[in-house]
């Protein structure tokens, strides 16, 4: 069996490579061609754990996350895990690896899509809301997709500005990041934001007039309770992308809007139904794209970092 920590998984996929897989992912999901159970959601205190298998014909796999907030404390990561890959036909288990760094890439990749599919071609801003480790990402894939000149973020600290921008100009050196106070400087100055927050409340202000023919992804909530997203952002794009059907239960992102009426069963539709050419939208108005993520990105992911492992001969091999 192949193990694959943090710094493997980091160099063995480029940036477009992570975006096709997860592509890959959403138009298999489109074709009912995988199957994938509902995760198992475990809340206990403040903490969250998840395991989440899925299965394809050649291939199923079982990731286990723990979300910890009180390990910002404990300077750790919050979110920890491991991500199994086992051969579908023999069920022997073929690979054992990083899950933190694993999520971080595909769900990067997931909120890069949105980018892509769902904002004007020219865009060369963006702005970020929660600039962690996913906000890192989000930026990054972004970048990847977009020519973009400029990030516009909402500042919580000097240090985590420090250690955003670090990160982010080794791959795009050119890109300006500017600190910005409150959202509403961020509004003002891109059309295209992206909250990677763990807010329970939305993090921009319910004003139409500052939200019009903008372009929304939400990628921090992943519960009930939790909205990143104001009401308004639904009313004036009237429909919602999702990636998985899953996410109608899993965040209030969804769950409010619906259950309010502001949208409608038939409004809310999975991006990858954008990638096949079955829904078409108006990239020019008001978009709005939630990413709840879902067991089948891992599988792909996994997979791809696994035969590219073998190809390079990357990680270590031990007996099983």
């Amino acid at each position: 069996m192949l193990v694959l920590n943090d710094q493997e998984i980091a160099g063995l996929l480029s940036l477009e490579e992570v975006i096709a897989t997860v592509e890959a992912a959403l138009i298999a999901y489109e074709q009912n061609s995988c199957l994938v159970p509902k995760r198992m959601h475990i809340d206990w205190g403040e903490n969250t754990f998840l395991s989440m298998p899925s299965f394809s014909d050649t291939h199923f796999g079982t990731k286990l996350v723990s979300v910890v907030p009180g390990n910002r404390t404990r300077q750790l990561a919050v979110t920890n895990g491991a991500m199994l890959l086992n051969d579908a036909q023999t069920g022997f288990p073929l690979a054992i690896m990083n899950a933190a760094r694993l999520t971080a890439l595909r769900t990067g990749a997931l909120g890069g899509i949105g980018v892509k599919y769902m904002t004007p071609a020219d865009i060369d801003s963006i702005g970020l809301i929660g600039c962690g480790v996913q906000g890192i990402q989000q930026a990054i894939f972004a970048c990847a997709v977009r020519p973009v000149k400029k990030i516009y973020c909402l500042q919580r600290s000097a240090a985590g500005m420090e250690a955003f921008t670090k990160a982010l100009l080794e791959q795009f050196p050119s890109v300006e990041v500017i600190p910005c106070n409150d959202a509403i400087t961020i509004l003002q100055h891109t059309n295209v934001i992206i909250a990677a927050s763990r807010s329970a409340t939305p993090v921009l202000p319910d004003d139409a007039h500052l939200l019009l023919n903008k372009h929304f992804i939400s990628i921090g909530s992943y519960k009930p309770d939790m909205q990143e997203l104001p009401d308004h952002v639904f009313r004036l794009s009237g429909k919602l992308a999702i990636d998985s059907v899953f996410a109608k239960i899993e965040t209030g992102d969804i769950i409010n809007p619906l259950k309010k009426g502001i949208l409608q069963e038939q409004d809310v539709f999975t991006i990858g139904k954008l990638l096949t050419g079955e829904v078409k939208i108006d990239v020019t108005a008001t978009t709005a794209y939630k990413s709840a993520g879902m067991a089948l990105f891992d599988l792909f992911m996994a997979k791809a970092l696994y035969e590219a492992a073998n190809a390079r001969n990357i990680g270590t091999n031990i007996p099983f």
